[in-house]
Parts: structure tokens; sequence; C-alpha cells
């Protein structure tokens, strides 16, 4: 029987590398869907700023409620698609630093592992994304209370807990990579 080859953890800099890079990017494909449809029903090429702005001009909340399912759409072909069926566990970030999310036993990441991935950071991490603040103004808007404050607070609190897991622990896994039952390493 052969020997498998422990894959070596991807070094922090080209993490935090990768998270620049999604950030940014998947910040841009997930926010297209509003951009564009603000820029229609405004006929305006203005900064678009969030869902609210929506009723705030007089249109339904099931409008901002649409464009802010479209972005999640958008947002899971960015980080859940892509690193599925494109990239083998690799976001555009994590392909140009060669680094990968792998299963904890270092098979091939599955479907379901970066749905729950990118779950737990758009609903634990989030106030580091796009995605993450339109989620939360679409749970505002469908219960009408404000929930982005103390949601974004303990977004915060979780973030850096889990920065700090990646630099400071042995395994090197940060909270959404432990409940997802994955890893980052150096790509081969």
């Amino acid at each position: 029987m052969a020997k498998r080859i422990q894959r070596k953890d991807a070094p922090t800099t080209n993490r935090l590398m990768a998270y620049a890079i999604d950030w940014a990017l998947g910040g841009i494909v997930s926010g297209l869907p509003a951009v564009l449809i603000y820029g229609f029903v405004t006929q305006s090429n203005e900064m678009f700023s969030d869902l609210y702005v929506f009723e705030a001009l007089g249109y339904s909340k099931w409008l901002a409620l649409f464009t802010g399912l479209l972005c999640l759409v958008f947002s899971y072909l960015y980080y859940v698609v892509i690193p599925y069926k494109k990239f083998k566990g690799q976001t555009i970030g994590k392909k140009i630093m060669k680094i990968e999310i792998v299963s904890q036993q270092e098979t091939p990441v599955s479907l379901k592992q970066l749905w729950i991935r990118n779950a737990c950071i758009l609903l634990l991490e989030c106030p580091m994304y796009v995605i993450s603040r339109y989620f939360l103004q679409m749970i505002t808007l469908i219960i009408r209370f404000q929930v982005e404050s103390v949601w974004t607070f303990v977004g915060i609190a979780l973030t850096i807990v889990s920065s700090f897991m990646v630099i400071y622990t042995k395994d090197h896994l940060a909270i959404h990579d432990r409940l997802s039952k994955t890893k980052v390493v150096q790509s081969m």
C-alpha cells in the first residue's frame, strides 16, 4: 500500500493575499446584479450603496429582496461553483496564490463542504464580505428589525478569533474550516 503524502498547509501570507483578491473579485461578482438593477430602475450611473435604497426611492421591498437573492446566486457561483467545477478547490484568489481547499482527509473538497464553508463565512465571519452585507440587509427587510449592527459586531469578533486560529494553532484551521471539515493547503 502506497504511503499518502501529506500536503503542506498554505502559508498564512498566501491565504491573506488570496483572501484580499477574493474579497475584491468576489465583491464585484456578488454585487454585480445590484449595480445593474439599480442602474436599470433609476436610469442612473450613480454608485450603488445598499438594498435599502430601493424602498427609499419608492420601489417595493420585493425588488430589493429579488436583487439580494440574485447577489446571493452570483456569490454562490464565485465562491462555490468555481472552486467545485472549474478550479478544483480554488477560488480565483487561491488559484493565483497557488493554494487550494481540500477536505481534512486531503481528498478533493465536496460541493457540500464548499457550501457549508461559505455559509459559515457568510453567517459567522460576515462583516468582511459584500454579500454578507446584502444578506443582513435582506434579513432586515424581511423581519423589519435592524440586525446588521449586532451581527456585524459578532462577525468581527469571530473573524478575529478565526484569524488567530489560522495563525497560531497547529492545524491552521479557521472556524469555517473546522465546521466544514476543510483545510487550505499548497497546490500541487
